[in-house]
């Protein structure tokens, strides 16, 4: 059978095309009241997950001596072995002669470089350690045409858009932080996508935009930024690059300059010029390191196919010698997927297809590790059915977040999904848009562990993990994730702010999607 044909007799059963009905977002809830028993061989993996070795995992790859498991840091070398080790001990054969793929990169130590902006018959110098703080590039000059574009925010749905009549392609593009006065403005999926805290997040979606519409480089411009440099709150951190001739990413580079009276009264007269940005500093050459492992499939033809499941092992490291931990990001998912493959490796019975394993590094610092796999793949991306992300797993949705989530999606019994549904008991795994058949296979692992689910159906190619470069390559993707918290990408993001039954709850949902996908 097709999996067109599976996908479609899947949403028949759970009525998604009652009384011939095409399938609408609604139908992308799936709530779960009563467990539907999973095969015999899935139910015994599934339940022999165990949240002590989840816990101990989390604990080991959380623990100050493992240096927040930065790039170039002993600690994340330290990580490396632990999870050789761990897949060598599980009796896991490698995904191709080793366990470890290299991953070659270069770390830069920012100098004194300069951005300068020549707008109409004035023009600005703004420097780094000043007031300015430069792209992550190799050291170098970048020069074009720029536009000043207001917010350089496009929402259609709230009737915005600051590109409407421009043409940004080749060009510099320079927009102001912030976004528009007004209730609608205030959501709180908006206010994460536009006002994060951390710069790297707060620009992802504008970034993603103008990498769409072809922008050469972005100048976003903050209000205090120079009194936040002088006060030591921006300092100028090492940052990372894959190897040189590596394609980049497709976002085009953001530098962030201080908005001062005088750049805010020139753009008003003069909203296109040139821009130029000077990158200066040191480069040295790195290694990382990707572990890759392998289960064969039992049946002798479709072991030729392979389930891909992946976690990236790297964290932020200890920023101007602050330990950040990283138990949730992304502790939790490299725990998950150890004790996973553990309970595979263990079965007496496995599903057909091969099931491939892998811990990416650098994924923070630029999805350094997938990306370089996608680009060298021990196993082949055309024969590779699906791929799995594990990020950030351990904290579940708040239960404002999800009555929001529900109450938005227009459902006409709201409250009937709500009603008895912990939210420890919901996830919203994000799935590839092309690649529908997916979607009856979530359904089913959900109701297998007691997993209430909303299908976030994305294209994923902008995505903040690993399976961006999946999907930029045509592989189905699913995205395995809990929730942002407080402590996210801050110190706070430790052991014990995590509860590892929720990790549980998750890796139960995974393995059995893994299983389900493997062994159709």
């Amino acid at each position: 059978m097709s999996l067109r044909s599976l996908a479609l007799l899947a949403l028949l059963a759970s009525g998604a095309l009652a009384q011939g009905t095409a399938p609408d977002a609604t139908a992308d809830f799936i709530r779960v009241t009563t467990f539907e028993p999973l095969p015999a061989p899935l139910a015994g993996l599934v339940d022999g997950l165990e949240a002590s070795r989840l816990k101990a995992h989390i604990a080991f790859l959380s623990d100050p001596r493992r240096e927040g498991r930065g790039l170039g840091t002993r600690g994340l070398e330290a990580t490396v072995h632990y999870l050789q080790e761990q897949v060598q001990a599980a009796g896991l054969m490698p995904l191709g002669s080793t366990y470890l793929q290299p991953v070659p990169l270069r770390e830069v130590r920012p100098g004194q470089g300069t951005v300068r902006l020549s707008l109409g018959k004035s023009s600005l110098a703004f420097r780094a350690g000043r007031d300015a703080v430069l792209p992550a590039l190799a050291p170098g000059k970048l020069e074009g045409p720029c536009v000043y574009v207001g917010l350089g925010i496009q929402e259609p749905t709230l009737g915005h858009d600051d590109f409407r009549g421009l043409d940004v392609r080749g060009k510099v593009v320079i927009f102001r932080d912030g976004i528009p006065s007004g209730a609608a403005w205030r959501k709180a999926e908006l206010l994460e996508k536009y006002l994060s805290s951390r710069p790297a997040d707060r620009y992802d979606a504008r970034l993603a935009l103008l990498e769409k519409l072809g922008a050469r480089a972005a100048i976003a411009l903050e209000e205090g930024l120079d009194q936040r440099i002088r006060a030591g709150k921006e300092p100028a951190l090492p940052y990372f690059l894959a190897a040189p001739g590596v394609p980049t990413s497709g976002e085009p580079p953001l530098a962030r300059l201080a908005l001062t009276p005088e750049l805010r009264a020139l753009l008003e007269t003069a909203p296109e010029g040139k821009a130029s940005l000077e990158i200066r500093g040191r480069v040295q050459t790195l290694q990382g390191q990707n572990v890759l492992a392998r289960l064969e499939g039992s049946d002798p033809a479709l072991r030729r196919e392979a389930i891909l499941l992946g976690a990236h092992m790297d964290h932020l490291g200890m920023p101007a010698g602050v330990l950040h931990p990283g138990a949730d990001d992304n502790a939790s998912g490299v725990a998950a997927l150890l004790e996973i493959l553990r309970n595979f490796a263990a079965s007496p019975l496995r599903p057909k297809r091969t099931l491939l394993f892998a811990f990416w590094t650098g994924e923070e610092e630029g999805k350094f590790g997938s990306g370089h796999y996608t680009r060298q793949p021990r196993w082949p991306l055309a024969t590779t059915g699906a791929y799995l992300n594990l990020d950030m797993i351990g904290h579940p949705w708040p239960a404002e977040a999800l009555r929001s989530l529900v109450a938005e999606a227009g459902l006409k019994q709201p409250q009937a999904f709500l009603d008895g549904l912990a939210p420890t008991h919901f996830a919203e795994p994000g799935l590839s848009t092309s690649h529908r058949e997916l979607g009856p296979i979530l359904a089913r692992a959900g109701r297998g562990t007691g997993m209430s689910l909303h299908l976030d159906w994305t294209d994923g190619k902008s995505g903040g993990s690993d399976y961006r470069d999946f999907a930029r390559r045509e592989v189905p993707f699913v995205r395995f994730f809990g929730d942002y918290f407080p402590d996210y990408h801050k110190p706070g993001d430790t052991l014990d702010q995590l509860d590892p039954e929720q990790v549980r709850r998750m890796a139960r949902l995974v393995l059995a999607t893994a299983w389900l996908l493997a062994d159709r």
